[in-house]
């Protein structure tokens, strides 16, 4: 694992949901180069697929031409994990139950830290900050086993 805090950023067409895939296999070469626990790891990659979904979906990044940024910053074991989109008419929700939307950003918000703010450009920022402070401070982020769950 690098020491030294890591900066990653990157942009990808938010009018084709088929390019969140792509920003996921981006955000595990990131984190993998900056060497996080798989934990952290898997779950950046959790909170990318539905922020990017959120972005390409609810806000103008989706219209024609749209965009999206993934903004990924590592400081030892920690990892902020951020969708920069182009704005919409809503602000994001978290809801849990029988919603239709926002239950993605409620998973987002147990795993870390989740927040979201008007971005300089006019869209917003999404960020959640891994791994949840509860987590950290209990010991609960085990990266003792291997991603197919064999021990290390």
């Amino acid at each position: 694992m690098t020491s030294a805090p890591c900066h990653f950023e990157a942009a990808f067409a938010g009018d084709d949901l088929r390019t969140v895939a792509e920003a996921r296999r981006w955000t595990r070469q990131a984190l993998a180069e900056a060497g996080l626990p798989d934990d952290t790891v898997c779950d950046a990659l959790t909170c990318v697929s539905e922020l990017a979904t959120n972005a390409a979906r609810h806000t103008a990044s989706g219209r024609p031409g749209g965009k999206y940024r993934v903004v990924i910053e590592v400081t030892g074991r920690q990892a902020h994990v951020e969708v920069v989109d182009q704005g919409g008419e809503q602000a994001p929700d978290v809801r849990l139950g029988g919603a239709e939307s926002g239950r993605g950003l409620w998973i987002c918000a147990q795993l870390g830290v989740l927040c979201h703010a008007a971005a300089p450009s006019g869209g917003r920022r999404v960020w959640v900050d891994l791994p949840h402070p509860a987590q950290a401070a209990s010991g609960l982020v085990n990266d003792a086993h291997a991603p197919d769950g064999g021990e290390r």
